[in-house]
């Protein structure tokens, strides 16, 4: 063939193997169709791609040539073809190359490889020719021989005059009919061990030395699709050194952290695919399409080796960005937008970690679970915060869940806040859970509403307790052991704060803690800490509108 593509994988895959020619097998590979009928206002159509071999061999490389009326744009590989690695499209000299191989002999028989999807927008007749064929097969001494099948397989694509659907393609030999003449839902693309590579070796690496791998779906290439359908290899997710897959798709942008699959769920799988499917909202309950309006639903959702799986892992939260424009009035209070899952009772639930991004157009949050999410408006107010300075961040939170009310109705600002209900504030806005707990202390029972937030900002390094192995849960936080807290909690999140300040300015600096006055420094240098009158106050106790102040600034800084 004129792309030796086997050849140069398994170059990279190490295996330098002599290839040599032999007489052809009687071997054959045909589409599954002799002719097609497109749909009048159809874009694309497919079509299988059929092997037949009674020797077995390990890999196999095609050559498509099509006229300027038509375009390959997908190949998507069936099930017959397991694990083996993928090729993807490469052009050279008018013709479109692509394959997959193996290091054993094991394909055999005649089975569908792949389904082949065009482009078309034209009415003139086209002709698509398989122009090239070529199976190899290993053999015990370490070589590889080739068997070039016959070439020149021609596939007649015409345009219907009508939009109904008849299934006229004439089927060819092939055991798989596809009618081929409607545009298809489904848009899948299938990353190979070379082109993962590819993508590797153009990763950036951010600030927390974690490599970000990203990968980029267009809306020229879905056409009028609703769901994407992304395969690649999981080896790319379970290196040792840390990684991140991010996809972006015109649906929107999944960034998936490495070891996103836990490893009794993972097994011996080679593949991941990431699901994403744009939902019709009414389709949903009425009560909730009240709530989502026309704002966009999408469902997301793994497969392990082409086997749909339910997902979910609280030590690797995966990234969502969903593209959106928000209406001037939505402008005035971004705040109140939120992300939302939906259960499988159809029930709506806010997701903590939902926040829209005014300068990108994007909401985006952190789920630790698959499921239907979309946007909605949310509001709480409270009668006792109507005039206080920190009421839009109080409602922010609110919204969220994130922070809770006295009752009902009210917040009581003014009130002090205590170290228990502070610590389960900031893991709740963390939204980090530990992979194994502290070591407790005295004064937090398991049966303490706080007691699970406690012992993960322990574990967590936030909460270290008052040395005597207490916790002191029911007293009043002061105000530079919050500063502590929120210090070490960038530091959890892996956002550390770096730049220091002087603490010269301040009337009451010589009032701060030695054990505080770092993370106070720090805090200050970050803009989150300003003082009030030339004053830190850092020994007066926390109120639950400044909890709720600085709990909101730490939230939009790591969301």
């Amino acid at each position: 063939m004129k792309m030796k593509l086997l050849a140069g994988l398994l170059i990279i895959c190490c295996l330098i193997l002599p290839i040599s020619a032999f007489a052809a097998e009687s071997s054959t590979a045909q589409f599954s169709k002799q002719a097609i009928e497109v749909g009048k206002n159809a874009s694309s159509f497919s079509v299988d791609l059929v092997l037949s071999s009674q020797s077995p061999f390990s890999s196999a490389e095609f050559g498509i040539k099509t006229d300027s009326h038509v375009k390959l744009k997908l190949v998507t590989y069936s099930q017959a073809i397991g694990n083996a690695s993928k090729v993807s499209i490469k052009e050279k000299d008018g013709i479109s190359y692509f394959g997959f191989f193996d290091t054993t002999n094991h394909f055999t028989g005649s089975f569908t490889a792949c389904t082949l999807t065009f482009e078309y927008t034209d009415n003139t007749a086209s002709t698509v020719t398989l122009a090239e064929t070529s199976l190899t097969r290993l053999n015990g001494t370490g070589g590889a021989t080739s068997e070039a099948l016959t070439p020149n397989q021609t596939l007649q694509i015409t345009r219907s005059a009508s939009d109904s659907t008849p299934g006229s393609g004439t089927p060819g030999p092939g055991n798989t009919d596809n009618s081929g003449d409607q545009s298809t839902d489904l848009y899948s693309q299938v990353i190979d061990n070379v082109a993962a590579l590819e993508a590797l070796e153009k990763a950036t690496t951010n600030s927390q030395n974690v490599k970000t791998i990203k990968f980029e779906v267009t809306s020229s290439e879905i056409g009028d699709a609703k769901e994407i359908a992304y395969q690649l290899p999981y080896s790319l997710l379970n290196a040792d050194e840390k990684r991140e897959v991010q996809i972006s798709t015109p649906f929107g942008t999944v960034t998936i952290p490495d070891h996103v699959i836990p490893a009794g769920q993972l097994g011996a799988a080679q593949s991941l695919t990431l699901h994403v499917k744009q939902v019709d909202p009414t389709s949903l309950s009425a009560a909730v399409q009240q709530q989502v309006g026309i704002r966009p639903v999408l469902e997301l959702h793994f497969e392990l080796d082409g086997k749909a799986i339910e997902w979910s892992n609280e030590q690797a939260p995966v990234q969502v960005s969903v593209p959106f424009t928000l209406s001037p009035t939505e402008k005035i209070a971004a705040d109140l937008i939120v992300a939302a899952y939906i259960d499988g009772n159809g029930q709506l639930h806010i997701v903590p970690t939902g926040r829209f991004h005014m300068e990108d157009g994007v909401m985006s949050f952190s789920t630790t679970h698959f499921s239907l999410y979309t946007i909605v408006n949310q509001s709480k107010t409270f009668t006792d915060t109507t005039s206080s300075w920190a009421r839009q961040d109080i409602e922010a939170l609110a919204i969220r869940g994130i922070i809770n009310g006295t009752t009902a109705n009210t917040f009581s600002p003014n009130a002090n806040i205590t170290r228990a209900d502070f610590t389960k504030l900031l893991v709740g806005v963390l939204g980090k859970q530990a992979e194994s707990a502290g070591a407790g202390f005295k004064d937090v029972t398991s049966k303490a509403y706080y007691y699970e937030s406690v012992m993960t900002a322990q574990a967590l390094g936030l909460a270290s307790g008052s040395g005597d192995g207490k916790f002191n849960p029911s007293a009043s936080i002061s105000r530079q052991d919050m500063m502590v807290l929120l210090d070490r909690a960038f530091t959890a999140a892996g956002h550390p704060l770096k730049e220091s300040a002087s603490l010269s300015g301040f009337k009451d600096a010589g009032k701060v803690a030695g054990y505080a006055k770092p993370s106070v420094a720090k805090l200050i240098a970050s803009g989150i800490i300003n003082g009030s009158n030339g004053n830190l106050t850092p020994q007066n106790n926390l109120t639950r509108a400044e909890a709720a102040k600085v709990l909101h600034m730490l939230f939009n800084e790591l969301y």
